[in-house]
């Protein structure tokens, strides 16, 4: 299968009522993320990816600098998605990136404005050796 793409016409950009921008009490700012129901083809990460991406991103910004807060998070543009079928038509590979920005204050209190891509890698899904691997690509970062 070839990349799929979200018009950027139907991602969330906001909290108003029925968009997938909100704040978790004590969490981040989420906006521009197409609600989980649009993207059928992420079941395999979860109900929610959105929550499930949030928390892996923080995890890995709090490795490097444990007093780091994470104030916001933009999905920029539209995710691409991209499935790869065995020989019986059966999905078994899935990438799903997403470019985005991530507002944060660091351990020292100094803001920061992220840009990259996000990466999910799903390999062996639907068998017992399914993995589910994700990395960061940073392309700028501002502030400090």
């Amino acid at each position: 299968m070839g990349p799929r793409h979200i018009p950027a016409s139907k991602a969330v950009t906001g909290t108003g009522p029925g968009r997938y921008g909100a704040r978790v009490t004590g969490g981040p700012e989420l906006y521009g993320f197409p609600p989980p129901g649009m993207l059928p083809d992420l079941r395999w990460l979860g109900p929610d990816y959105v929550s499930v991406l949030v928390y892996d991103l923080t995890r890995g910004l709090l490795r490097q600098d444990a007093g780091t807060a994470v104030l916001g998070v933009r999905c920029v543009g539209d995710p691409d998605l991209r499935a790869s079928v065995d020989p019986s038509g059966v999905i078994r590979a899935h990438d799903a990136h997403f470019p985005l920005q991530v507002f944060l204050r660091d351990g020292a209190g100094r803001p920061w404005r992220l840009r990259g891509r996000w990466t999910y890698s799903g390999r062996g899904l639907g068998t017992p050796a399914a993995s589910i691997t994700h990395h960061w690509r940073l392309q700028a970062a501002e502030g400090g």
